[in-house]
């Protein structure tokens, strides 16, 4: 076991949520435990209570720092771009947002395929009763809806910030429902399908929407 002060509590806190993280690319959340954690980094599980608080508060710390991953991954997503004349600026541009959401629902599934447990922790997981999430916590998922509402606002310029949350929340649980059905295996098709089927989703309600608002998206 490590001696006591090896490290910062800093260096346990991210040691600690790295052990987890790399647990659950093997095995299942409910086999492991604060013991084991601590055991794998080399610490008492006291440390571990006296950094986090509690279990559940190390693993929302863990949903945090997927949170934070899954939003690299889909912020770097490149989409194809071809050079625009002033003229057809405005058309390209919202074709390039709705390229620029394709891809991220793309990127979702494909960083839910690849860290099943990890993805599945996020949206298992809530905080304890009568404790709020913490601010960097809420941060790291503002910042993910606003990757979708930026592109939004591209596509329905005239629609107000409520339109756009409202909106970024309905089309990104549709993203969410066909991603976690098809990691349980639950969309009775073929898994290569899913790229089709997240597009097909896309497209639908951009357009249902531009219609049912009456909003200039296409």
């Amino acid at each position: 076991m490590a001696r006591r002060k090896e490290h910062t509590h800093g260096e346990i806190h991210d040691m600690a949520i790295k052990s987890v993280m790399e647990y659950l690319q093997t095995a299942k959340l409910e086999s492991l435990s604060l013991r084991k954690v601590a055991t794998q980094i080399g610490y008492a599980p006291s440390t571990l209570i006296n950094i986090f608080g509690s279990y559940q508060q190390l693993l929302l710390s863990v949903s945090e720092q997927v949170l934070t991953d899954l939003y690299q991954q889909l912020s770097t997503a490149e989409i194809d771009s071809h050079p625009a004349s002033e003229l057809d600026l405005s058309s390209f541009n919202k074709g390039q947002a709705q390229k620029a959401i394709e891809q991220m629902a793309h990127q979702y599934f494909q960083f839910a395929h690849e860290h099943p447990a990890c993805f599945k922790l996020v949206f298992e997981l809530s905080a304890p009763e009568g404790i709020e999430l913490s601010s960097n916590h809420q941060l790291a998922i503002d910042k993910l809806f606003n990757l979708i509402a930026e592109q939004l606002r591209v596509l329905f310029a005239s629609a107000n910030q409520a339109d756009i949350i409202l909106m970024s929340r309905v089309l990104w649980g549709g993203i969410h429902g066909l991603t976690c059905l098809a990691i349980d295996g639950k969309l009775f098709t073929e898994q290569a399908a899913l790229p089709a089927m997240l597009s097909s989703h896309v497209h639908g309600y951009l357009l249902g929407m531009a219609q049912e608002k009456d909003f200039s998206c296409c």
